[in-house]
């Protein structure tokens, strides 16, 4: 968020999707939404809702390269990663729940702030021809 905070024009939003957020008010959040970043997982479903204009930004698909690209394009909005894979990585060895086995969707991940810095900044620059709305 500190990174988010730095960078002139945007205004960030930590929103966690759960249930004490009726599902309406999530929608009208989402359609609000112009940058939707998040973790590989089922809130970044919430794409489905975002305007038309919008970029999806996935901080780690977790090894599932085509998820939530595939429902971007199908969707009609932009989607965005890493370009440098190293420049996110695992913190902790997280286990499966059901086997204990480690596994990608369950670890916790660090990035390279400047990296992330310079790839909103990006995403900025698509987003300019909309900055109206």
């Amino acid at each position: 968020m500190e990174v988010l905070k730095s960078i002139p024009d945007i205004v960030e939003r930590r929103v966690d999707f759960n249930r004490s957020i009726p599902f309406l008010r999530q929608l009208e959040i989402t359609h609000n939404t112009d940058v939707f970043i998040g973790m590989h997982g089922s809130g970044l479903t919430h794409l489905l809702f975002l305007p038309d204009w919008a970029v999806v930004f996935e901080l780690y698909n977790c090894g599932d390269t085509d998820c939530y690209f595939d429902l971007a394009r199908l969707r009609g909005v932009k989607y965005f990663t890493w370009i440098k894979s190293n420049k996110v990585y695992p913190v902790s060895g997280g286990g499966h729940p059901q086997t204990g086995e480690p596994h990608q969707k369950f670890q916790n991940y660090r990035f390279d702030r400047d990296e992330f810095r310079r790839l909103v900044l990006m995403v900025r620059v698509i987003l300019f021809p909309f900055r109206n709305f």
